[in-house]
Parts: structure tokens; C-alpha cells; sequence
């Protein structure tokens, strides 16, 4: 993972985050949902959505579920939401409208934000704040109901959508969550493919010589991109060879052009660039700064854009 991580979410759930034993879904990937043990007394059932995809800008889909305390005693629980696409578009605020509803339990708020490239979000007692806990009684259960819809800025290079909710008790010991899938868009559309990323060029720099490297960013996400995408490149947090600063240089074609020290970003991947079409950027690695014993060594570099999560890596052999 590259130091640099944008947080597309909102300031109120990225502020949450770190008291939140969150469903944490990442971009691409699918929630297990795994359900509690013998020893947890807490399970969960949900009832299926509406049949079909979802379509953006369309009607919404609703499901209920439902959390059972199977003890002898009230047990304090966190409400937890999450959501992830499947697709190498990130989400961002706007792009999901979720609500959760009390059908059978106490009256009910929540939150649904953006963070990396999907959501987080939690629910919980009206007049609380995230946090706030639900107290269940025993051998009881509370059913809530889920709406969620695709709004018309859903990026339609994704072709689905999961939606994370669950229960979690006894700071994280207990837990009890599941996952909703759903289709977003017609089901003869081909979306749903990855934004392929290629580093390719040399593999040694020295302080007095950088290297030039070629990068690449095709659409094979099925459509033409629906929003723009930000790449950039960087040195990878877990480079072997620390205490190094890297600077870029981007060719425009005439001259190079300073990208700047650290974590640089690249020129933009328009929103509508085809599906097919590659972008290419040829990008020169200088060493800026050298504060290490060592007088050579490996450094990772890494290529990627806002959301996602598979950097391309490329070791280079770095020299004083």
C-alpha cells in the first residue's frame, strides 16, 4: 500500500471511523458475511430484495432484516453499514442513496458515506450519535429495513453493487453481519472490467541518473468511463530501502515538466474516454534526496489511481 490514500468520504465518517468496529467492504472485493459462532449470541437473517438490477437513476430496492439476541441477558449492540462495487470505477458521495428504516425496533437513524472508494456507515437510536448503541433484550429480536438505490451519477463501468449491515457487540468480541448483492444495470450491458495499468522502462537510478519509465492506463472497463479518474505514482510505504525521496517529471511532449516530490499525480483519465482507448504518460524518477546509511537498495514504486486498491509495482535498484 502506497502512503497516499485519498478519503472520498465525508468529514463526519471519516471522523467516525476510528471508533467504528466498521463492516469495512473494500473496492472489488465481496463481503463473506460470515455468521456468528456457537459461542456468539447474536445472529442475523435478511429477506430477499426486489428482483432485478438496479438501475441508475431508477427505483429502489428494499430488504428487511433482522438481529436476535438468542441470550438470557440485554445485550448492547452497534448498527454497522458498509458498500462496495465490483469494477474499477471508486463510489463517492452521491453516486448511493441508503436509508435504514425501523420495522420492529426503536425509531432509527443513519449515516452512509463515502471512504477509499466505497462506503461506510453505521445506524443507530434516533436523537444518538454513531456509536450509540441499540439495547436488545434477551431472546428478543429487532427488525430494521434497508432501501438503498443507484442514483443517476453511479459510475455504470460497475457492474455491481454490495451492500454490508450487521450487529456488533462486547467492543467487536461479538458480531453478527451479512451482505446484499445487486445487479447495477442492464443485464445485456458488458461493464464491470478493469482500468488495466502497465509500468514498463528501466530499473536503476542512481543520484546523478534517473530513469525514464512508460505508463499506461486502458478502458477495458466494458463503457466508456462515466467520471473522471486521478492517477498517480508513488514510493510504496513498505519499499525495502527507506530514507529516499523520489521526484517526476512528466514529457509533454517537449520539454519535462516537474510533478513534484513524494506522492506525484499523473494527468487525469477523462470522464467519457472510451472503452479500448489507452492513455499513455512517460514519467522520468529522479532521486531528490538521499538520508540513509545504506548507499544502495530497493525501492517499490507504485502506480495507481483514486479508489483503487491493486497498485502495479515496480522494484527499482537504487544507488547514491
Amino acid at each position: 500500500m502506497s502512503v497516499r490514500r485519498r478519503l472520498a468520504g465525508t468529514a463526519t465518517v471519516v471522523a467516525a471511523t476510528a471508533a467504528s468496529a466498521a463492516l469495512a467492504l473494500l473496492p472489488g472485493t465481496a463481503n463473506a458475511a460470515t455468521q456468528s459462532t456457537t459461542a456468539n449470541p447474536l445472529t442475523i437473517t435478511a429477506t430477499p430484495a426486489q428482483p432485478g438490477p438496479l438501475l441508475p437513476g431508477g427505483a429502489a430496492k428494499s430488504f428487511d432484516f433482522t438481529v436476535t439476541n438468542h441470550s438470557g441477558a440485554a445485550i448492547a449492540m452497534n448498527g454497522e453499514l458498509s458498500g462496495a462495487a465490483h469494477g474499477a470505477l471508486p463510489l463517492t458521495d452521491g453516486d448511493v442513496k441508503l436509508s435504514v428504516r425501523a420495522v420492529h425496533a426503536p425509531a432509527t437513524t443513519s449515516v452512509f458515506g463515502s471512504q477509499d472508494g466505497g462506503f461506510i456507515g453505521s445506524f443507530y437510536p434516533k436523537g444518538g450519535h454513531w456509536g450509540s448503541t441499540f439495547k436488545l433484550p434477551a431472546h428478543s429480536s429487532y427488525t430494521w429495513k434497508i432501501t438503498v438505490a443507484a442514483t443517476k451519477a453511479f459510475p455504470i463501468n460497475d457492474d455491481r453493487l454490495e451492500i454490508g449491515f450487521g450487529a456488533v457487540a462486547d467492543k467487536g468480541r461479538n458480531v453478527a453481519e451479512r451482505a446484499m448483492p445487486f445487479h447495477i444495470g442492464a443485464f445485456n450491458l458488458h461493464n464491470g472490467g478493469p482500468i488495466v495499468t502497465e509500468v514498463s522502462g528501466g530499473k536503476s537510478l542512481t543520484a546523478k541518473q534517473p530513469l525514464t519509465l512508460d505508463v499506461s492506463f486502458t478502458n477495458r472497463t466494458g463503457l466508456p468511463l462515466a467520471k473522471k479518474v486521478y492517477p498517480w505514482i508513488g514510493q510504496g510505504s513498505r519499499s525495502p530501502l527507506s530514507g529516499v525521496t523520489l521526484a517526476y517529471d512528466l514529457w509533454d511532449g517537449k520539454r519535462w515538466v516537474s510533478l513534484g516530490k513524494g506522492d506525484a499525480a499523473l494527468p487525469v483519465l477523462p470522464a467519457h474516454m472510451a472503452n479500448g482507448a489507452t492513455v499513455h504518460d512517460k514519467v522520468r524518477v529522479r532521486i531528490a534526496g538521499w538520508n540513509n546509511t545504506a548507499r544502495s537498495g530497493q525501492i517499490q514504486l507504485e502506480v495507481a489511481y483514486d479508489g483503487f486498491y491493486g497498485a502495479v509495482v515496480k522494484n527499482l535498484q537504487a544507488a547514491d
